[in-house]
């Protein structure tokens, strides 16, 4: 019997050290690095780390906003961010600096300032210092600088950006297809005429214009974080050779474009095919909405504490008088004049939220990820845009059928009610979200699945280099052909010019001959 025991007991810790072993050989050391002041844009990533954590592999998180609940294989490096998006943010709230032209550089200096701060905390350089990754997945935003993460610790770098396909980060090559694929600026208009193609063109000159900004501005913090004399590659060459990008983003929502084999569309990361638990509270005061519940929130960066008088009063007035209960992202524990059928919470879970049966209508800013997640659980939007890219969202969303729009400067209790009666009071805007819904879910596998898989690709292969495009090493002559017309040009137009001297020459020949017969006779 002891021998039998100490058999089993044998083959138990052989098997065991096998699993564990197979484990090892497949599972790998991912860091994710995100430096930025804004936490939606954080959350695509974290959902993908953590299902790469669940699938055995290592994760280190290094960002400003850890999970609120530990997870097993997943490690947050907590590197706090202070800036000016603060105050920034606050202006929006109150209507004033609104021209991004003003806000723009405003942006990338305090991103700029963001990702220097964190890759030289000590928190991050305690990484470079003691520890090797397989795998650097950097999150992107005005900051281009992140591409020579992966340099750090020897491995590939993969690039994540919360939004769609913009020429900004277009530094792998990919087409833009500028005459036939509208920019996000210009909206869903497919097919384009002359207009909108000139129109289309502007903008791509002004998207290539800032980008060229981006550099001038970011390069000088690469050099200094990335020096070549040190071994790093050139500025220009680390962002070329980032081996995948992954746009949060999905066709449905926008136009078809051509995209290269290293170039991803996983929109939707964040949101979670079967939704979380509910906090009890939320889930009573939503169950309880016999007529429905309003979500209304302004995302993670804008405060609804910093509305101006005015416009908070309008919001109030127009919630109070509804029958519906609202449930609203709130940034304070009390709120001055809060109604009866008002709910207020300070994080709220989003998704969850809007994954609710009860909600049937969501009061949003319009930011990519609220959209996407409206449009996902099938819930129409009244919204309120404040700046950048939401009040394209709004607008596509308005074109789309799903929802109204108040602009900050027109918003008044008239205003803001009259248009959520308008969608609550017309059953076409659900039924048109719910087909919205139906297309956007309707793929081969989910966002989370087909992200998972690439990354795990680009570590299996050592940073899969066959994924490279050899058109993003051609210089701008070299990629629109401009050097091979102008060689075509110089050649015809010397064969152009000898032809006209061979015809100039055989023409005096002839006249000479003509002459020359003629003085004879």
């Amino acid at each position: 019997m002891g021998s039998t025991t100490r058999l089993l007991t044998l083959l138990f810790l052989v098997t065991t050290t096998s699993v564990i072993l197979l484990n090892g050989a497949d599972s790998a050391r991912i860091l994710c690095v995100f430096p930025t002041a804004s936490k939606s844009h954080v959350l695509g990533m974290q959902a993908l780390m953590n299902n790469l954590a669940k699938r055995g592999h290592e994760i280190t998180m290094v960002s400003a906003f850890p999970l609120s609940k530990p997870v097993q294989n997943y490690r947050d490096v907590y590197v706090p961010i202070e800036g000016a998006f603060g105050p920034l943010m606050a202006n929006f709230m109150q209507g004033k600096d609104r021209n991004m032209l003003k806000v723009m550089p405003v942006i990338v200096a305090a991103s700029l300032e963001y990702t220097n701060a964190t890759l030289n905390s000590p928190q991050f350089r305690k990484l470079v210092d003691e520890e090797r990754f397989d795998l650097a997945v950097v999150g992107w935003f005005m900051n281009d600088y992140v591409a020579g993460i992966g340099q750090l610790f020897k491995c590939p770098t993969v690039l994540y950006f919360s939004a769609g396909f913009s020429s900004m980060v277009n530094f792998f090559g990919n087409p833009t297809e500028v005459a036939a694929v509208p920019h996000m600026l210009l909206g869903n208009k497919n097919p384009m005429g002359f207009l909108d193609r000139l129109q289309n063109t502007m903008i791509y000159g002004v998207d290539a214009a800032i980008g060229q900004y981006l550099r001038y501005k970011t390069k000088p913090y690469y050099d200094y974080n990335f020096p070549e004399e040190r071994g790093f590659l050139p500025y220009d060459e680390a962002k070329r050779h980032v081996s995948l990008v992954i746009f949060n983003s999905y066709f449905t929502q926008a136009v078809p474009r051509p995209y290269l084999p290293n170039v991803i569309e996983v929109g939707g990361l964040q949101i979670k095919p079967k939704p979380d638990p509910l906090p009890a509270d939320i889930q009573a005061w939503l169950d309880g909405a016999e007529h429905g519940a309003i979500f209304l929130s302004f995302g993670s960066n804008l405060k609804s504490s910093n509305l101006r008088q005015d416009k908070f009063d309008a919001i109030l007035a127009a919630l109070s008088k509804l029958k519906q209960r609202i449930i609203w992202k709130w940034d304070t524990d009390v709120m001055p004049g809060k109604p009866v059928n008002v709910m207020i919470g300070q994080w709220l879970p989003q998704d969850d939220i809007l994954a609710h049966k009860n909600l049937v209508l969501f009061v949003t800013h319009c930011g990519l990820g609220s959209v996407t997640e409206s449009m996902y659980h099938g819930v129409p939007i009244v919204g309120i845009p404040m700046f950048g890219d939401q009040e394209h969202n709004a607008a596509q969303v308005l074109k789309e059928g799903w929802g109204e729009v108040v602009t900050f400067e027109d918003l008044t209790e008239e205003t803001l009610s009259s248009a959520i009666r308008g969608v609550l009071g017309n059953e076409q805007y659900r039924q048109t979200v719910q087909k919205m819904a139906d297309l956007y879910r309707d793929r081969p596998q989910t966002g989370l699945d087909l992200a998972t898989f690439w990354l795990e690709y680009v570590v299996r292969h050592k940073g899969a280099p066959h994924l490279h495009y050899q058109g993003a090493d051609l210089n701008f002559l070299q990629r629109n052909l401009i050097d091979v017309f102008a060689a075509i040009g110089a050649v015809l137009y010397v064969v152009f010019k000898i032809l006209a001297l061979l015809l100039k020459t055989v023409k005096r020949v002839i006249c000479g001959q003509k002459k020359s017969k003629q003085k004879r006779n």
